[in-house]
Formats: structure tokens, sequence, C-alpha cells
């Protein structure tokens, strides 16, 4: 009797270097296709339904063909070298793409694309099957060993993508790269030894056969829960360990890992129908106590009395990469590894089930149909959880609610009355225990888990006796603050493209945030139309809590707030603006770098009107010295002219056709915000510029502008992350000599601002918090200048 045992076989290796092919392509196809659709919920979704409907679709069409086939090593080889082709090939076939903004768009451009290859994925499914299963007695192990080793696969792919293939060879060689994987994989095939049919079989089992409903049910069932548990957990732990493209690389490794391990071990367990009932009605009473014991877990583990309250990002004290990344590890294998192993159990036994009953059904069709069945549940599990349950309910009962659901399978099997009391005991109480310790923080004033991320508003003091600060967060990071520091920079990235240009009649901001960098541009009269571009809706419910300091932009009729990625958004405006700028979004977080390559700075340049004037937040803060020469060197590319300005210890990039030039008279509005901000004259402002045009090229030659197909940025940013502030560039821009042509009290600002920059470089080491507060203080008591 041929089946795969508990040793590593040759096929075994087959298999897993398919899964981590596949990874790595799901990766960078994520990637370049929410370019077209759009990275925001609705096109994150459209693309990973469509990448699970065609890997079903591809298991039960190619089902008949596995069965029939001559040779299977053969077509399944062919099968991955047309995968590898495909794969080599997509990033020109994409090329040829435009961007698409309806739904029914999105979903065309993404089943144009992806719909070949992830069938061709999902085809090699049954091809396992034929070419590692001899009999139904055998099948539970066959399926198990080798979704296993796809599994655990893709877990390495998971974490090769992200930490090695797409920081040094960028997407385009990354998916040749992941073709490489696969031809190797298909030469391999081709070497195996195919399993001999048992005596009598052919394919086929015999006698009429009974219902696949309880099966498929369950298939579907553990489909759904997990993949909706995945989306619920990933979020829950993204608060923790930051939204990076590593954090989010090791969570799905996790997850991977523990479907694989479990897929594995489930192998030893199943030899018979009464053997794969009885896997079943385990794990899914297993599934929501070890799911809730592992959220316990974590809870402990962070010191939090409510898990699902308001989290911030953790930073171990002292930590390199290595220690911060072991601890993300921690984190999502406390969350999320114990039920996945449950799901991982799952799938093979619920192959192995269908195959004892499946009577004169090929064993080929039964392998492809709870396939495609298991996938269909996951894609719609992950579309329940982002479109319904987190919206209707939120996380705390979203994942109570899921993690409990896989009870309904243990129903359809019959638990013995003391197995499903003990289960449901157990879940309840630990249900009960993951409920909050202590009352809500009366210092947060705001907390949303939107469709895209999670938002809360926060206000504390930063020393005791001062004034609060009010801070924005998203997913768990400190992305803006009401602090004279953080006010200072989001006001320059409004006021200063108005004040450099003609009068503007309208602007667009791509990302709201706290609303004051749009927020500063309601202070000209001349505006007439302000578009705002926001990817969640729940930073534009918190934008709310800083009315105060955002000019109220949600009550003026000037405003158009519009819930979309504003890179894809930008691409499919035909408007052309006065102004063109970005709120504060840091590079550090995935995805984010898109709006640093070279291929968004021109998109901006292309819709500034005549005489319209671009500007850019250049973050010194998490970043080296050779990433802010990336950003510089990349912004220097898309604009014929550039200059640099400092806000207080960042930098703002202004770009435009001509050299601009301040206007002579400031709007009074604009007066009052300046002043708000320490700057109380148009001296003041001119001294605030550090480099223009040619100081900025040759600051950053020899630098490479970064594309979208090598987003270096969102590799090396969270790497730099530990470092703190770019000094160096710090002290480049506070070395730098006044603007010519300063009047003397202006020179005089320009030497005290940069003095002031010096001090808080002195001061820097003994902690960002202080030394920004401090900082921010004594900008702000600096005395007017004489300067009208």
């Amino acid at each position: 009797m041929g089946h795969t045992g508990a040793r590593v076989r040759r096929s075994d290796l087959v298999f897993f270097l398919s899964g981590a092919a596949a990874l790595s392509y799901e990766v960078a196809w994520a990637r370049l296709l929410t370019r077209l659709t759009g990275s925001d919920a609705v096109g994150i979704a459209v693309v990973l339904s469509v990448f699970m409907v065609g890997m079903g679709a591809g298991a039960w069409l190619f089902a008949g063909m596995a069965r029939r086939a001559r040779d299977p090593r053969r077509t399944f080889a062919i099968l991955l070298g047309s995968l590898a082709a495909w794969a080599a090939l997509s990033p020109h076939l994409l090329a040829l793409l435009d961007p698409v903004a309806s739904l029914a768009q999105r979903v065309g451009a993404a089943a144009l694309f992806l719909l070949v290859p992830t069938a061709l994925m999902g085809a090699t499914f049954p091809f396992m099957g034929r070419l590692t299963i001899t009999s139904d007695a055998g099948a539970g192990r066959g399926v198990a060993g080798f979704y296993g080793a796809n599994t655990i696969g893709a877990a390495v792919g998971a974490l090769a993508t992200p930490f090695l293939l797409l920081p040094t060879l960028g997407l385009s060689n990354s998916l040749a790269a992941g073709a490489l994987l696969d031809v190797a994989a298909a030469g391999l095939a081709l070497t195996l030894a195919v399993p001999a049919p048992e005596r009598g079989d052919g394919g086929r089992g015999s006698g009429t056969g009974r219902s696949l409903r309880i099966p498929l049910a369950l298939a579907f069932l553990f489909g759904t829960v997990s993949l909706a548990l995945e989306v619920l957990l990933t979020r829950l732990l993204i608060a923790v360990t930051g939204a990076s493209v590593y954090a989010f690389g090791i969570v799905l490794a996790v997850f991977l890992l523990g479907l694989g391990i479990g897929g594995r071990q489930a192998g030893a367990w199943l030899s018979d129908e009464e053997s794969a009932t009885r896997l079943l009605r385990r794990c899914a009473l297993a599934i929501p106590v070890a799911g809730l014991l592992g959220l316990i877990a974590l809870r402990w583990q962070l010191g939090e009395s409510d898990l699902f309250a308001p989290l911030a990002n953790r930073m171990p004290a002292g930590a390199g990469t290595g220690v911060l990344w072991a601890s993300h590890a921690l984190f999502a294998g406390l969350a999320l590894f114990p039920p996945a192993v449950g799901f991982g159990m799952a799938l093979p036994a619920c192959v192995s089930l269908a195959l004892a009953r499946r009577g004169a059904r090929p064993r080929e069709r039964v392998l492809g149909i709870v396939y495609a069945v298991n996938t269909g549940g996951a894609a719609l599990g992950s579309l329940v959880a982002t479109f319904a349950l987190l919206p209707a309910i939120g996380p705390r009962a979203a994942v109570t609610s899921v993690l409990m659901a896989t009870f309904l399978g243990a129903l359809a099997l019959r638990p013995r009355a003391v197995e499903l009391g003990i289960a449901g005991a157990g879940a309840v109480i630990l249900a009960a225990l993951l409920l909050p310790s202590a009352p809500t923080d009366g210092a947060v004033l705001f907390h949303a888990t939107g469709r895209n991320a999670t938002v809360s508003v926060v206000e504390e003091a930063v020393e005791p006796g001062s004034a609060p600060v009010r801070a924005l967060r998203i997913d768990g990071k400190v992305v803006a603050t009401t602090a004279p520091v953080d006010l200072r920079l989001q006001r320059l990235l409004g006021l200063l493209p108005g004040l450099l240009g003609r009068e503007p009649e309208n602007a667009l901001v791509i990302g709201l945030g706290t609303g004051m960098t749009a927020g500063s541009l309601l202070a000209f009269p001349s505006l007439k139309e302000l578009r705002v571009l926001e990817i969640s809706s729940a930073v534009a419910e918190s934008a709310v809590h800083f009315a105060d300091w955002n000019e109220r932009l949600l009550d003026d009729a000037r405003t158009e707030i519009s819930i979309v990625d504003g890179r894809h958004a930008l691409a499919l405006d035909p408007e052309c603006y006065d102004v063109v700028t970005s709120d504060p979004i840091h590079p550090w977080t995935r995805g984010s770098s898109d709006l640093y390559a070279v291929e968004h700075f021109r998109r901006m340049a292309e819709h500034l009107a005549p005489d319209g004037i671009a500007s850019q937040w250049l973050p010194l803060y998490q970043l080296g010295t050779e990433e802010v020469h990336t950003v510089i060197a990349t912004w220097a590319a898309a604009f014929e002219h550039t200059s640099a300005w400092l806000t207080a210890y960042d930098l703002v990039l202004v770009g435009s056709r001509d050299r601009p030039s301040l206007c002579e008279e400031f709007p009074s509005r604009v007066r009052v915000l300046l002043a708000e901000a320490g700057i109380h004259s148009r001296g003041e402002l001119a001294a605030l510029s550090i480099a223009e045009d040619a100081e900025l090229r040759a600051r950053s030659a020899g630098t490479r502008p970064m594309t979208e197909d090598r987003p270096r940025l969102e590799f090396s940013a969270p790497r730099a992350y530990l470092g703190g502030y770019s000094v160096e560039v710090l002290a480049w821009a506070a070395a730098s000599p006044p603007p010519h042509g300063l009047s003397p009290a202006a020179t005089e600002r320009a030497l005290e601002v940069r003095r002031l920059l010096d001090e808080f470089l002195e001061r820097l080491p003994a902690g960002l918090s202080l030394a920004a507060a401090r900082y921010g203080r004594e900008l702000l008591a600096l005395e007017p200048s004489s300067d009208p």
C-alpha cells in the first residue's frame, strides 16, 4: 500500500518548492495589481477574492485531467512551467493595463490577469494527489503529506519574499526568482515515481457512495473561519508589531507554518472514515479553545488589561532587528499558531472523509471539489471579516464569534455530550477572561477599527504639568500630533506651496491625518475647492477631534473628502491643481513607499496647473541618511525646480516647473496660522529655506531615484526605525547658511533657528519626546522679528 509516511520524500521537496514560489507570486502580484485596482479595502478584497476563486476553479476544472493523464509527472511539470512563464512575463503584461475605477472594472482587471495563473496553481492540487495517493486507505496520509509540505513551503516564501527577494531584486525580478523555483520543482517532478493504482481501482472507487455534503460543508466552514480569523487577528497584531512589510510577512508566515505543521501531523491520525470523523470533530471543538487560550497568553505577554483596546506599537528595550522580529514572531505565534494547527489538520481530514464516501466518483475529482469548496470559503471569510464583522460588531465580538463558529462543524459530526460540554464551557470561560480587566483609559478620545486601519485619538501630557498633546494613531503608530513641532510641519506642508505660487483656487491633498495640512489651505481666501483623498474612513471620522487645529475643515463647504487610495485616485484624476501636497505619511508602513516612488511624484507634477506648486514631507525621523538621499533624488527626478525647507526637525520639499518666490503679502488668516507655529513674518518664513535646487541635486548625486518596481524605502525604512533621527542630515540642515537676500532681521532669525536645532541634536540622545517638547516650546517662544 503506497502512502506518504512521516519521512520526507522527494515529492515533498517538489511541493515545498512550488508552495514557496506560489507565495512569492501572490505577494508580488497583489502589490502590482492593487496599483491598478487601488490599495484600499475594496481593491485588496477584489485581488484576494479573484486569487482564491481562480485557485478553487483550477482545482475543480483540472481534476479530470489529473485522473486521465497517462503521465501525471509530465502534465504537472507543464503546469508549473506555464505558471513560471506567466510569472516572468506578468510585469510586462501588467504594464499594458491602466488603473481602473469602478468595481466592475476592478474585478475585470484582476480576473483578466489572475484567473489563468491562479487556475494553474489550483490545478496542481489534484495532481499532487495523483502523484502521491494510491488507495483510499492511504489518502488521508497522502493529502496530509503533500498539503503540509506545500504549505510549509508557502510559509518560507512568505518570509523570503519581504526579507530577501523584494529588497534585493525588486518586484519583477522577485517574480522571476519564483519562476525559477517552479522550474526547479517541474524538473524534479519528472524524476518522481508514479504510484501504481490499487488493483481494480483505476482511479475510481466502487459502490454507489454516500453524500459528500458533510465533508464539503466542513471544508467550506473551516476555510471561511480560517481566513476570517487570519484577517481579524492580523489587524490586532499589526497594532502591536507595526504595519511594516516585515511584520506582515512574519504574521503570514506563522499562520502558514501552523497550517503546514497541522497538515503534516494529521497524516499520523488518518486511516479510515472513522479516524477522519474523529479528527474533524476534535479540530472543531479544540480550535475555539486553543485560539482563545492563545489570545489570553498574548494579553499576558503584552501586559494589557484589554487586548482589543487601542494598542501601541511595541519596541523591545535595546532591541536590534533580530530581537524585534523575534518578538513579532512570538506575538503572532501566541495569537495565530494554535488555531492554525487545527485548521491545517482539518483540510486533510475533510479530504479523507470525502474519499471514504466517494463511491464511484473519481478520486481526483473529489480532491478538486473539496479544495475548491475550501478555497471558496476562504475567499468568503476574508470578505465577511473585512466588510461585515469588523464594522458591524467590532473586533472583540468578531474574533470570538468566528472562533465559536467551528462548533457548528462539531455539531454536524454528532459529538458526545461530554465532549461538547467540556469544550463549550472552556471556550465560554476563556472568552470571559478576554473581557477588559480595567476601565477604558480616559485619555482615549476616539477608537475605531475600519476596513483599512485601526485608528485612535489619544491625549496625554509629554511632561508632568505640561499642556496635553493630542495624537493620532494608525495601526498603533503615532502618525501626527498637536505638539508644536508637529503642528509646524503640518501647517507648512499646506501653507508653503500656497505662498510660493499664485493665489491658489484649488488644491489636492493626499491623506487627511489630523486635517491640519489640508485645513491650512482653507486660510487662503482665494481657495474655492479643496479635495482630500483619504484611504481610511476611520481617519476621516477621527478628524473632528482635531477641529480646533484643522480650521474645522469637515464643516467647510469648500472641502471634499473622498475615501479612496490617494495614489490610485491621482492616477485617474483628469484635473490640474494650483497646489498638490501630501499629509505626513511615513514610508515605514507597508505600501506607503509607493507614495515616494518617482512615478507618483511625476503624477503630482503632471497634475500641477501653470505656476502650480507641489510639496512633500521629507521625514528624517526613523530614516537613515541613505533613505533621505533616496527621497531627495526621487523628488528631483520628477520636478524641474526643487527646494528644501526646515520645519523643526523635518524638511518640506517643494517642487515646481519654475523657480518659485514667496508672495509679498500674506492673507490675514495665513498670518494667524503661521504665528501659531512660531513664524511671524515673511522674512521668518524665508529664513527656513535651507537648500535650493542645485544643492539638493548635488547632495543626492549618485543615488538612484526609487521606482515602483524597486520600492527600496519600504524595506530599508523599517530597518532604520531603530536608528532614530537622521542626525547627519539634521546637522547639514543646521549648518546650512541663511538664504541670500534676507533682511538682517530675517538672517538673525535663520541663525537662531539653526542654533536651536543644534541644541535639539545635543539633547536627542537623552530621549526624543522630551527633546522635541523643549525644542517646540523654544521655537514658539522666539520673539517676533522686526521684519514686516
